[in-house]
């Protein structure tokens, strides 16, 4: 995939912007015949055969890989899940570490948990990657288009946040509006009360106070703009976004995948089978300021109402996997709305599409949350799946130097 000048570190943590996940990896623009030619190759779901099992030699090398990390990772994490399919090498998934570190504190006992492929973790910013394939069939149906502005789909929103009245549906979803993220200022009011709730105009209103707005067209990384949409897309489909998350994730067969309404807190509490997140040891010192007494801090009962369907769903390593067989989305989709989402421009050291990235033939997203981190990843060429994600913060920073080019090679050192 990358070297570790591209990770999560380097390019959000500096500026405290960990509350939701870039998409952390470097592509080629997609253009012609050869975001075409991709289309093409996406137009059937590839699929997952799950029967189909690595070698055992290969399981070995995995495993020691994978214990290789969480024996050296500067984040410490207490666990690591992985999944990974190679049509010519098979299919392999596992759990490693602790799913839940034990507690044996008055008023703090808690039974320590293996890590196991039945777990659920928050998977951050690729949330973004099934939400756009929600606003995309959208497209496809003809109920909204690329070119319809806020004011066109929400005009009461753009009355109450005029600076965005002329946006449109491609630069939101492409990263392109020039709209200032609000992952900074809500990771502030999280840490202050662990308990706070957002409504979505709070959000974007939390985004615009942000920082200036840059002239739309301006490319850079803001979760504000999915929040934004999340209002457009409730209007022209009359439901709210998680249920239009959700009916993705149906379609693609994600049995244990999810986008709560609103976020856990307001759903009952996290999910059953939470593997639970901790804040890790790789946080930069302005963070850990704030009383966060250690790197075992457990926030899984914290608010995640600021998520939403810019980074509020949750999946089992194996939905993940099966998620990126159908390339994040592109098989739900018809060939001609692949090769737009496909036309990346540059957003920072990213090569963004429409809610995607790509670097070669693959194509992914990373998702990091307080508390978790995960990455997904397919190449268009051979149909090949890698899926990892840690409960710890920035877990995945340095998977790729310690375990990726066991893992999958190809994948790790595709940008050197």
């Amino acid at each position: 995939m990358r070297t570790q000048n591209f990770r999560i570190s380097t390019t959000i943590l500096p500026a405290m912007a960990i509350a939701l996940s870039l998409g952390l990896v470097v592509g080629l623009n997609v253009g012609g015949a050869a975001a075409g030619a991709a289309a093409q190759a996406l137009s059937e779901p590839a699929g997952i055969d799950r029967d189909q099992r690595v070698s055992a030699a290969r399981a070995q090398a995995i495993n020691k890989a994978a214990q290789r990390f969480l024996d050296q990772s500067a984040d410490q994490p207490p666990g690591l899940w992985l999944a990974v399919w190679d049509p010519k090498r098979g299919y392999y998934e596992q759990g490693y570490g602790q799913a839940v570190i034990g507690d044996a504190r008055p008023g703090q006992r808690r039974t320590a948990r293996r890590a196991s492929t039945n777990d659920v973790l928050y998977i951050g910013s690729i949330t973004k990657t099934i939400f756009t394939t929600a606003v995309l069939r959208q497209v496809a149906r003809g109920t909204m288009t690329l070119n319809d502005t806020v004011e066109d789909l929400d005009p009461a929103l753009s009355q109450k946040f005029p600076t965005i009245a002329s946006v449109t549906v491609r630069d939101l979803v492409g990263m392109t509006s020039g709209i200032p993220d609000y992952a900074n200022a809500a990771l502030e009011q999280v840490l202050g009360d662990p308990n706070k709730k957002f409504t979505r105009h709070e959000l974007i209103a939390l985004g615009l106070a942000s920082g200036e707005q840059e002239p739309i067209g301006t490319g850079n990384y803001s979760s504000t703009n999915y929040i934004i949409l999340g209002e457009m897309l409730r209007k022209v489909t009359q439901r709210t976004p998680e249920r239009s998350v959700n009916n993705v994730l149906r379609k693609a067969g994600l049995s244990r995948s999810r986008l709560p309404l609103s976020g856990p807190r307001q759903a009952g509490g996290p999910p059953a089978g939470i593997a639970h997140g901790y804040i890790g040891a790789a946080l930069p010192a302005d963070l850990l300021g704030h009383g966060l007494p250690d790197a075992n801090t457990d926030v899984t009962s914290w608010t995640f109402s600021w998520g939403k369907e810019a980074g509020g769903a949750y999946a089992t390593i194996g939905d993940l996997a099966e998620w990126g067989s159908t390339c994040l989305g592109n098989s739900l989709l018809p060939n001609k709305l692949v090769r737009q989402r496909l036309a990346t421009k540059d957003i920072g050291a990213l090569k963004y599409g429409l809610g995607i990235t790509r670097e070669g033939d693959w194509l992914s997203h990373t998702g990091q949350v307080l508390g978790w981190s995960s990455d997904v990843a397919c190449n268009l060429k051979t149909g090949a799946v890698v899926a990892y994600a840690t409960n710890s913060t920035n877990g995945v920073r340095d998977f790729p130097s310690l375990a990726g080019s066991v893992i999958f090679p190809d994948y790790f050192t595709a940008s050197e």
